[in-house]
């Protein structure tokens, strides 16, 4: 076990991060979280929850906030009591997060740690993530380029999820990603990275992931991919997706698989846009988004799975009588917690075959035999 990519550290991060180095090159540790200057907290293989590691840490709090400020500066992202936050990328591809006061009273600092191989389809099924079913489903809607979001909470292993749907995009295919610190693991060949830029030192202009979504548009992507979408640009990524540039991806914290659609509608609205009506923005998400898959974290058997995958149906918002707005989908896998497997609550709508069909691509038997109709498989309605 060693750090990744150990000819990109810097010395002075090095001595930074001296006294959580081993869980760094422990492959088995995922997150290392540190409260305070002593306090060291691990989640990881064999882990349930999360675990007090006794031993490392630093001297005291001055000692602590040093290494906080050897990390910003040697990564370039500006932190002290004007900016009491920050989040980048250290040189092994781990995601750190720190706070210090006065945004919180102690500071801390969260690392997390990414597999060294990239996530496939197959992972996924030998993690029991997945069934067959689930990945056939996945190929088809990539290869038919409709839009897909992967909802869930934080840890639920999303950006796993989006680096396995990424390996079914076609090779020749241009690819332009968008994230905060860079996390995706895109095996295109054509592939473009694009990551925020915060104001490090003076003169720095600030770039946020609104003004990166946009400038997606003048590179000629086959697929854009949003890692996470969490502010205004949600609007900017779902009128690329509506509006010539289908297929791409992105994910988004919710509760559940259609409220992922709502939480994209809030976002969106959030925009600096006139004229952005509930309605208005509520028509573009069902017009954007054509398939949700919802990831989450079994507490019980500490596994990460894909629990339920929902087809948006056309248009996929409508007034109700009311005035309040609907979402329209089809449940087409659900996962049954009793039953420990996936269930086929509904069929796919008579305009998703065709798209399968047209393109000659595979789609599960076990879900064209559920059912059309009844009370188990009415289609969906989420009011916003």
């Amino acid at each position: 076990m060693a750090l990744r990519n150990p000819e990109r550290w810097d010395s002075a991060l090095l001595s930074a991060l001296h006294p959580v180095r081993d869980l760094l090159e422990d492959d088995r540790v995922t997150e290392i979280e540190v409260n305070g200057f002593s306090d060291v907290w691990i989640k990881g293989e064999g882990v349930r929850g999360h675990q007090r590691v006794e031993g490392p840490g630093w001297a005291d709090l001055q000692d602590f906030t040093t290494a906080c400020t050897r990390i910003s500066d040697v990564i370039q992202r500006r932190i002290n009591q004007e900016r009491p936050v920050l989040n980048g990328r250290l040189p092994g591809g781990e995601r750190v997060n720190i706070v210090i006061p006065p945004a919180c009273e102690k500071a801390s600092m969260t690392i997390r740690k990414f597999p060294q191989d990239t996530m496939t389809m197959e992972r996924l099924l030998a993690f029991k993530s997945v069934n067959p079913a689930i990945v056939t489903m996945a190929q088809s809607l990539v290869k038919a380029r409709k839009s897909i979001l992967v909802g869930g909470g934080t840890g639920a292993g999303k950006t796993s999820t989006l680096n396995a749907l990424s390996r079914l995009i076609p090779m020749y295919e241009r690819v332009v990603t968008v994230e905060d610190a860079r996390e995706l693991q895109i095996q295109n060949p054509n592939w473009v990275a694009l990551e925020t830029v915060e104001p490090y030192r003076e003169g720095v202009v600030p770039v946020g992931i609104g003004d990166l979504v946009r400038n997606c548009l003048r590179m000629t992507p086959d697929r854009i991919v949003v890692g996470e979408v969490r502010g205004d640009e949600a609007f900017f990524l779902i009128r690329a997706l509506s509006s010539g540039h289908g297929g791409g991806f992105g994910t988004i914290h919710c509760n559940d698989a259609h409220s992922s659609l709502r939480q994209l509608q809030l976002l969106a609205q959030m925009a600096p846009v006139g004229g952005l009506t509930s309605l208005v923005v509520a028509e573009m998400v069902g017009e954007a988004i054509d398939a949700v898959f919802y990831q989450a974290l079994d507490e019980e058997d500490g596994k990460r799975r894909i629990t339920e995958v929902i087809e948006v149906l056309k248009p996929g918002a409508v007034v109700n009588p009311s005035g309040g707005i609907k979402y329209h989908f089809r449940r087409l896998i659900r996962w049954n917690p009793w039953a420990k497997d996936w269930t086929f609550p509904q069929c796919p709508s008579a305009a998703l075959l065709r798209s399968i069909e047209l393109l000659d691509l595979e789609w599960p038997n076990e879900s064209l035999r559920a059912p059309d109709q009844g009370t188990d498989a009415k289609e969906g309605e989420d009011q916003a």
